[in-house]
């Protein structure tokens, strides 16, 4: 499992992981682009061509309906937006299992806020923060796809959301990875390097954590 997460900021802020992706990577591989919680996916598709079309990458595709054929690329970029439109897209049809497919085939993922809270045990973090996102759907189930086991995720994460988070963590039981706006890291199995610029903070039941770019932890 190889997974390249960003916390929701302006690209221009994860230079470091971007190089590290693209490290991964063989020559002339081909990517899928999820960008079903963004307003405008061709728009979408266009900013990732911008900063991410050249070698080895030499074509990214916008992928709009679930289908076996995602599995023949070599990587998989899930954007951003809200996350509960995300995951109900994602559940309503068979991109869940197909994104579970493609971790399963040791492929990596770059995700982005939403679509990166989505990879985690649950969503509820999603509601947290003072632009935390709108539940319109008023979704029965907030279950993610558990990738990394108990672990959720949040993005967007600022120090005024820990209280939340720690309130979330008793509640439920899960911990949590709080990535800000201007935080990355990259998840190879279960280590977790972070990437930056800034610090990944980790809420469990040791208490808050705050990990500095450079440094790994173990989940």
């Amino acid at each position: 499992m190889k997974l390249f997460l960003t916390g929701g900021g302006d690209q221009e802020s994860f230079k470091k992981i971007d190089q590290v992706f693209l490290k991964n990577l063989k020559p002339d591989s081909q990517v899928a682009l999820l960008a079903h919680a963004c307003e405008d996916q061709q728009e979408a598709l266009e900013r990732i061509v911008y900063y991410f079309e050249r070698p080895p990458i030499s074509q990214i595709d916008l992928i709009k309906k679930p289908s076996e054929e995602i599995l023949n690329y070599d990587a998989l970029m899930i954007e951003g937006g809200n996350t509960f439109e995300l995951i109900q897209q994602m559940r309503e049809s068979s991109f869940f299992n197909l994104i579970k497919k493609f971790i399963d085939l040791g492929k990596p993922i770059y995700a982005d806020s939403a679509g990166a809270i989505i990879l985690g045990r649950d969503v509820h973090t999603a509601f947290l923060g003072d632009d935390g996102d709108d539940d319109q759907l008023r979704l029965q189930d907030y279950r993610g796809l558990g990738v990394l086991g108990d672990w959720c995720l949040h993005a967007h994460s600022t120090e005024d959301d820990y209280e939340q988070l720690q309130d979330l963590l008793y509640d439920k039981g899960w911990p949590i990875l709080a990535l800000s706006e201007e935080a990355s890291v990259f998840i190879n199995k279960d280590e977790v390097e972070v990437l930056g610029p800034d610090d990944l903070w980790v809420i469990d039941f040791e208490g808050q954590k705050k990990i500095p770019p450079g440094q790994k932890i173990v989940l």
